[in-house]
């Protein structure tokens, strides 16, 4: 995934500088909670308010719950009376960039506190069917179901999954389980006897995704297998010529340069026939016939949206919402769509990814318009030309760029501390005395390259020295 740095309006301290506006880390969100003052909503369900509801609880879903409580907050008595409700199967939020990071020990932040203390509740469910002339979401095994004026989806993405039979033999980092189950894997590598492919990992798939986890294993398995008298190996395999090809050629020399200092492999034009388990490792079979032995596979080919997506109108071809400049999803005046679940125009020529990057601010101004439709308010267009990327690549550092073109900022230690800092506390949940005054539906200006490495280097002092 690629955060990106689009500051807030002057004078907001810190956050200034920041992509999606959250100064304090997720450890200060329960300390801060008791210090916001807002009518506290009760927690049953009454179906007799007009209420905005939230399906999901990742970034887009939070922040388009704040963002419906800063319109209820700045509309006054025009919303004071309208609820405001998040669905989904938990309150944690899972920290997805951070999944890939061995030395991470936090992985997914309970956000039911946070909620609570801007007057927003809180049902978990998972939602099997939407009847949308009804204006009601119904759930697993709840008959009654949940009703709603206006809503939002924002029921996220998930990785593209493997053939079933492959399932048993790779891990996909979709979940903070997930994340945790890889790590016990890998470090129990040293445990395991001797064999071929044990300090050996393979992942399939060379996008973002694919290039932070491959780089990250190199060095980690290299570690590992120190003293062992056996060699760490990491291949990426890939359908595609070159590495990270979605993201262009502006970080090729970077993303090659990587890969030959943390000792992965790629391998291109690849694809798997068969995965297979024999004893201690798994073994890939490729297209042309020939075989891998790896105790460690990853599969990262590529997200799809939740299916929930399209129980709110047609889906493109990964399952997104086609939605309007406004964020509603087409032929539905009081539906609408954010972060993954939605496919909206950013900028001329160029449409949303799915990414924290698009998921927070899509989910800030999709709560206010679902907020400003039932006061009458006029709703507010999103709008976000400028992109910048930042991407993890192990021991060699990192990239950071600008534009849609990607043209390379910094990479190195400076962008690797640019992209911890990101997945530190810019994406987790913001304080609940400040998650207000962050969730405003602002268009994002747009910096240049020279503004955004000045702008990183005041933030992070020495640190991106």
């Amino acid at each position: 995934m690629g955060p990106f740095l689009s500051p807030l309006p002057r004078g907001e301290g810190t956050a200034s500088v920041l992509p999606y506006a959250n100064p304090l880390p997720s450890t200060a969100m329960s300390q801060q909670t008791s210090m916001i003052r807002l009518p506290r909503r009760p927690s049953r369900w009454r179906q007799a308010m007009t209420r905005v509801l939230v399906i999901g609880s990742g970034f887009a879903g939070m922040w388009a719950a704040l963002g419906a409580a800063r319109a209820r907050r700045d509309l006054g008595a025009a919303a004071s009376s309208i609820d405001i409700d998040v669905v989904a199967p938990s309150s944690m939020l899972c920290l997805k960039p951070r999944l890939y990071q061995r030395h991470e020990s936090v992985f997914e932040v309970d956000i039911a506190p946070l909620l609570s203390a801007v007057g927003v509740g809180f049902s978990a469910g998972t939602v099997a069917s939407l009847d949308v002339a009804a204006h009601t979401a119904r759930l697993v095994g709840n008959v009654a179901g949940l009703s709603y004026d206006a809503l939002v989806v924002a029921a996220g993405s998930h990785t593209t999954p493997p053939p079933r039979p492959w399932r048993p033999h790779v891990h996909v980092l979709d979940s903070a389980t997930e994340a945790f189950a890889l790590r016990r894997h890998v470090a129990g590598l040293p445990q395991r006897p001797p064999s071929p492919g044990r300090y050996t990992a393979v992942v399939i798939g060379a996008g973002f995704t694919g290039l932070e986890i491959a780089t990250e294993l190199g060095g980690w398995l290299r570690d590992l297998a120190a003293g062992s008298g056996e060699a760490a190996r990491v291949l990426m395999l890939d359908r595609a010529d070159t590495p990270g090809a979605s993201l262009g050629a502006g970080p090729q020399a970077t993303i090659l340069e990587a890969l030959a200092k943390t000792g992965v492999t790629f391998r291109p034009s690849t694809s798997v026939s068969d995965i297979t388990a024999t004893d201690g490792d798994n073994v890939l079979t490729l297209a042309d016939g020939s075989r891998i032995d790896a105790a460690t596979v990853v599969w990262a080919a590529g997200l799809r949206a939740n299916p929930l997506a399209g129980l709110a109108g047609p889906a493109a071809d990964d399952g997104r919402l086609t939605v309007d400049s406004m964020l509603r999803v087409a032929g539905q005046n009081r539906i609408f769509a954010a972060g993954d679940s939605a496919r909206a125009s950013a900028a001329p020529r160029h449409d949303t990814l799915m990414s924290c990057q698009h998921a927070m601010p899509t989910g800030r101004v999709a709560g206010h318009n679902a907020m400003r439709a039932l006061a009458g308010a006029p709703l507010i267009p999103y709008t976000q030309p400028g992109y910048q990327t930042c991407l993890d690549l192990g021991e060699a550092g990192g990239m950071l760029s600008h534009g849609w073109d990607r043209a390379v900022v910094w990479n190195g230690a400076k962008a690797k501390a640019v992209k911890r800092f990101i997945n530190g506390p810019v994406i987790a949940p913001p304080a609940a005395d400040r998650a207000l005054e962050l969730a405003h539906a602002t268009p994002m200006p747009v910096a240049t390259a020279e503004e955004l490495a000045a702008r990183w280097q005041a933030l992070l002092g020495d640190a991106a020295a």
